[in-house]
């Protein structure tokens, strides 16, 4: 298990720094800002967009840790926003200001098939694409049959409307 765990978190290094907003570098020559929009190439060499119109926006769950055997499964996942210029998500974009993003924690029982939600809102800076938000589990017992045994529950988060972006697809 430490070895997957260690595996695991290595290989979402690089995510946590992918996942920062961009920082400006002083002397660095700033890209031309227009009414509609401006392009920017990142540290990394991608070409993102900042634009003064509504983004869209995109979930993404990434699994994080996982443990499993004959009765129990444990998986933790981690949830990032990302922003992007166009319905199809196929340009990313910085937000030009920062914004409310709206957000739902749903718990879910699934050995007594019950679910219970909470609505949370998490302010987003300026200046990024890609913002971590938050994480979720899911956990399992099973007995000898394989039936759910004790317990078997998930958090998961899914986004709520809100102003500033679009959710649409």
């Amino acid at each position: 298990m430490k070895n997957t765990f260690l595996a695991a978190t290595l290989a979402l290094l690089p995510l946590m720094f992918a996942c920062q907003p961009e920082i400006d570098v002083p002397g660095e020559q700033q890209p031309e800002v227009t009414a509609v929009q401006a392009n920017a190439q990142s540290p990394e060499g991608a070409r993102t967009q900042e634009l003064t119109t509504t983004p869209f926006v995109t979930l993404e769950a990434v699994e994080t840790a996982r443990y499993e055997d004959t009765f129990y499964v444990h998986v933790e996942t981690a949830y990032y926003v990302t922003f992007w210029a166009d319905r199809a998500r196929s340009i990313p974009v910085n937000l030009g200001s920062s914004i409310q993003l709206n957000y739902r924690s749903t718990f879910a029982n699934y050995k007594y098939n019950t679910q219970m939600g909470s609505n949370l809102s998490t302010n987003l800076p300026a200046g990024g694409h890609s913002y971590y938000i938050g994480s979720g589990t899911y956990e399992c017992d099973y007995d000898a049959n394989g039936n759910i045994d004790h317990r078997c529950d998930e958090t998961y988060l899914t986004l709520r409307t809100g102003v500033g972006y679009d959710g649409s697809w």
